[in-house]
């Protein structure tokens, strides 16, 4: 069995001091240097049109755009950098698993691939600026893979395929979206309809009535 490393981070505060905290947090942390060597060539797959991810993210995720200034702030970065790494929103550039089982009483997700394209980070976060309270392992910071919220809706995806996607949110953020802002399975499934989607997931849905 591989060891693996995970910092848990709580915080309880505004979307804007969530981030510039994340930020001061990332200043002397190996995951940006990693997510740097590990994407290499591949930031093609992170195309991102400035004024349209802003006003997408406004339009969706103000307050995520709050943590992303947050975080711009702390790490002294340009909001077109901050919005690459950590925005959530992409461009499509081409046409181009993991499971979950659930139960009415609980949710086992697993994950197929290395710990190395993790992140390590487990966060705990109760915002006092709108939006639920969550919990849940990260992905480009401000994203989550899956996790809970604070009214007992919990949210894990698996990857379909790489077929007709399109410019929009990837899986990470749009599970952020679902905690923050979703109570029930019902709730969720309006807002997976009305954002967009960069790529084919399907999004695991469990609230506290049990209701899959």
């Amino acid at each position: 069995m591989k060891k693996v490393h995970s910092d848990i981070i709580q915080f309880r505060g505004s979307h804007y001091d969530f981030g510039f905290k994340q930020g001061e947090l990332l200043r002397d942390s190996f995951i940006l240097p990693n997510r740097k060597k590990q994407w290499g060539s591949k930031n093609k797959n992170f195309l991102i049109d400035e004024t349209q991810a802003t006003n997408t993210l406004l339009a969706f995720a103000p307050r995520i755009w709050e943590e992303i200034t947050g975080l711009a702030d702390a790490l002294e970065w340009s909001m077109q950098d901050a919005i690459r790494e950590f925005g959530g929103y992409y461009l499509e550039y081409t046409r181009s698993g993991c499971s979950i089982f659930t139960s009415s009483a609980y949710m086992v997700r697993n994950y197929d691939s290395s710990p190395e394209g993790y992140e390590g980070r487990f966060a705990l976060y109760q915002p006092t600026d709108g939006g639920y309270a969550t919990i849940g392992p990260t992905m480009q910071i401000t994203g989550r893979t899956d996790g809970l919220n604070e009214k007992g809706l919990v949210m894990g995806y698996n990857f379909i395929n790489r077929r007709n996607s399109e410019d929009g949110f990837i899986c990470n953020m749009i599970g952020r979206l679902i905690l923050e802002n979703c109570a029930t399975v019902e709730e969720a499934i309006e807002l997976l309809e009305e954002i967009p989607h960069r790529r084919s997931f399907s999004y695991v849905l469990l609230d506290r009535s049990g209701n899959p």
